[in-house]
C-alpha cells in the first residue's frame, strides 16, 4: 500500500505497509491523536543483524495493575491507569519487499477516550508534537505544552469579557444553577468595585460566569449589573445566589431575581461577627462557639432557637442591632433553615475570595479598561486550562475504589467526576457504620430510623416501595446533590445495589457538559 495514501485515510488496516518501523509508529501515533489515546511501544524482535523483525504498538492502558502482595499496604498508592485495553497494532517485516506490514490489529478500546482539547497532554503526543507541528502547518494545530498553550492564548484576538464571552455562556448553561457574586476586589486607584459571578464545575473547580467593573455599589448599579448579566444567559436565573450582607445588593436581587434563593456568605458573617461583637467576650468566652454552632451544626429549628436565646441572654446581647437583624434573616444563613435549599455544597463566596488572589497576581492598579480585560482574560484562560487538566486526569487515571466488589461504588466511580466520587465514597463508608434502629411499614411507605452504631443524631429515612424513592431528614441530597450515608444504608437494606438514575445530578457527573444541567 502506498504510504502517501496512509495519512489521507487515517485509520490503520490489516495489510498496510510502511517503509520503516518509525514510519509505522508516526502513523499509528497520528491516528491515536485523532482518536484520543496514547501509544505505548511494547515488545520488539530483532534478527541476528539487529534488524527489527516485528513490533507491537499498544494503547497505554493495556494490562492491569498488579495486586499488592505484601503484608502491610503502602500508605500512598498511585491511582491505577491500566484497564486491560486490547487495542494494538502489530507490524512484521516482510522480507520480500523489506517493508513492515500490519499483521495484527485491534481498534476497539474498553475505556473512555480523551477529548480533542486534551489530546496534547497524552505522553505519546508530548514526545512527538514538534514533528507533527511541521506536518500540520503549525504548533497550534497539534499538541502543545502548557507554556506553549499560554503563549498561544496570549496571541488570540482581544475579546471583551463583559458578559459576552461565549465560553462563559456555555459554562453558565451547565453550572449556573448555584452562583456567588462578590465585589470585594477593588480594581484601580479610585477603588472601583469589581463584581465577579463565580460557580463550581463538576470537578468543584472555580468557573467564571461574568465580570463587571462598577462605578459604585448602589441599588441601581446592582440592578443594572444583575439585569445585564442575565440578558445573554437567555433569561435563565440561578436557583441560588450567595453574596455578602450588602443591603443594596439584596434589594436589587429581590427585583431582578425574585424567584432565586438569596443566601448569605458565612465567611462574611463571621467577619462581621468579629467586627460587631469582638468586644463582647473575653479570651475564654463561649460566644463564638455558640454562634458557630447556630450557623453550622444545628439541623433542627427548635434547637437553633433554644441555643440562640441562651446565647443572647448569657452575653447580654438583647439590644444588639446587628445580631437582631441577622436573626431576622436567619433563613439565609442558618443550616437548619437552609438544608432543603439547593446550594451544591456552597455556603460562602470564598470562591470569589480565592479568585481575588489570582486577580491580584495579574492586574495592577494603573491598568486602563483595555489592559484590565486583556489581563483578566489570562485569569479566565488559566481556570479553563485547570479544568482541561482535570478532564485529562479523569480519563487517564482510574478512581481509587475502596471496596471494588461493591456494585454501588463501582457504579459511582463510573458515573461521577473523581472529586465528587470521593465525596460519595465517604458517604458510602459512613453507611457501613449505620444501624437500623427500627422500621415501620405502612403498605407502600416504609419509615426507617437510622443512626451510627457509636451514637450521634437519629435520622428518619422514608422509602417508597412503589417508585423506589427515598427521603432523609438530614436533607443532604436536597442541599448538595449527593446521597447521604443514611439513605445509602436504607438502599442496601432493601437490596438496591446501584444509584437510581433520579438521584444522579448530571452537573456532578463525568459527562456534565453533555447537555443542559438545569435539572432542578
Amino acid at each position: 500500500m502506498d504510504c502517501s495514501k496512509l495519512a489521507e485515510d487515517g485509520t490503520p488496516e490489516l495489510g498496510m505497509e510502511f517503509n520503516s518501523e518509525e514510519d509505522a509508529y508516526k502513523f499509528y501515533n497520528k491516528y491515536a491523536f485523532k482518536m484520543g489515546f496514547s501509544v505505548r511501544k511494547y515488545y520488539l524482535n530483532k534478527d541476528k543483524d539487529g534488524v527489527t523483525t516485528s513490533r507491537r504498538y499498544s494503547c497505554c492502558k493495556e494490562g492491569v495493575k498488579r495486586k499488592y502482595k505484601g503484608d502491610v499496604m503502602p500508605k500512598r498508592t498511585r491511582a491505577p491507569m491500566k484497564t486491560g485495553c486490547g487495542a494494538k497494532m502489530v507490524i512484521v517485516l516482510f522480507r520480500g519487499t523489506m517493508k513492515y506490514r500490519v499483521h495484527d490489529l485491534v481498534l476497539e478500546h474498553n475505556h473512555e477516550l480523551h477529548i480533542a482539547q486534551c489530546t496534547h497532554m497524552m505522553p505519546s503526543q508530548r514526545k512527538s508534537h514538534e514533528l507533527m507541528g511541521k506536518e500540520a502547518g503549525g504548533m497550534g494545530n497539534v499538541g502543545y505544552t502548557r507554556e506553549e498553550l499560554k503563549r498561544y492564548l496570549r496571541t488570540r484576538r482581544e475579546r471583551s469579557l463583559k458578559y459576552g464571552e461565549a465560553g462563559m455562556l456555555i459554562d453558565y448553561k451547565f453550572f449556573g444553577d448555584v452562583i456567588t457574586f462578590d465585589t470585594t476586589y477593588k480594581t484601580n486607584k479610585e477603588y472601583r468595585p469589581l463584581g465577579v459571578f463565580v460557580g463550581f464545575n463538576q470537578h468543584r473547580q472555580i468557573v467564571i460566569f461574568g465580570v463587571a467593573l462598577m462605578y459604585d455599589e448602589t441599588i441601581d448599579s446592582f440592578k443594572c449589573v444583575f439585569g445585564t448579566f442575565l440578558e445573554p444567559m437567555c433569561g435563565k436565573r440561578p436557583s441560588t445566589i450567595l453574596t455578602d450582607q450588602d443591603l443594596a445588593m439584596a434589594a436589587a436581587l429581590s427585583v431582578v431575581m425574585p424567584k432565586t434563593f438569596h443566601g448569605l456568605c458565612t465567611f462574611h458573617i463571621k467577619r462581621n461577627f468579629m467586627k460587631h461583637l469582638g468586644n463582647h467576650y473575653k479570651e475564654n468566652s463561649d460566644l463564638p462557639y455558640m454562634f458557630g454552632a447556630c450557623m453550622y451544626e444545628f439541623e433542627e429549628v427548635e434547637q437553633f432557637n433554644r441555643v440562640w436565646e441562651t446565647m443572647v441572654k448569657k452575653h447580654n446581647l438583647e439590644n444588639n442591632e446587628w445580631l437582631s437583624g441577622l436573626y431576622r434573616i436567619r433563613d439565609k444563613w442558618a443550616t437548619c433553615m437552609m438544608k432543603e435549599r439547593w446550594t451544591a455544597g456552597m455556603r460562602s463566596t470564598q470562591l470569589s475570595e480565592s479568585l481575588n488572589t489570582t486577580i491580584k497576581n495579574n492586574l495592577k492598579l494603573d491598568h486602563d479598561l483595555v489592559q484590565f480585560f486583556r489581563h483578566f482574560n489570562r485569569v479566565v484562560d488559566e481556570k479553563r486550562h485547570n479544568e482541561l487538566i482535570a478532564e485529562y486526569e479523569m480519563r487517564q487515571k482510574l478512581p481509587m475504589v475502596g471496596l471494588r466488589q461493591t456494585p454501588m461504588l463501582v457504579h459511582a466511580s463510573e458515573t461521577y467526576s473523581p472529586t465528587v466520587f470521593v465525596a460519595f465514597q465517604n458517604e458510602y463508608g459512613e453507611s457501613t457504620a449505620m444501624v437500623i434502629l427500627r422500621q415501620q411499614d405502612a403498605a407502600i411507605i416504609v419509615e426507617f430510623a437510622v443512626m451510627r452504631y457509636d451514637g450521634g443524631p437519629e435520622r428518619i429515612v422514608v422509602f417508597n416501595r412503589n417508585d423506589l424513592s427515598v427521603r432523609c431528614s438530614c436533607k443532604k441530597y436536597e442541599n448538595e446533590g449527593i446521597l447521604c450515608g443514611h439513605a445509602l444504608k436504607v438502599f442496601d437494606t432493601v437490596g438496591i445495589k446501584i444509584i437510581p438514575p433520579e438521584y444522579i445530578k448530571r452537573r456532578w457527573t463525568k459527562r456534565a457538559r453533555a447537555r443542559d444541567c438545569f435539572d432542578r
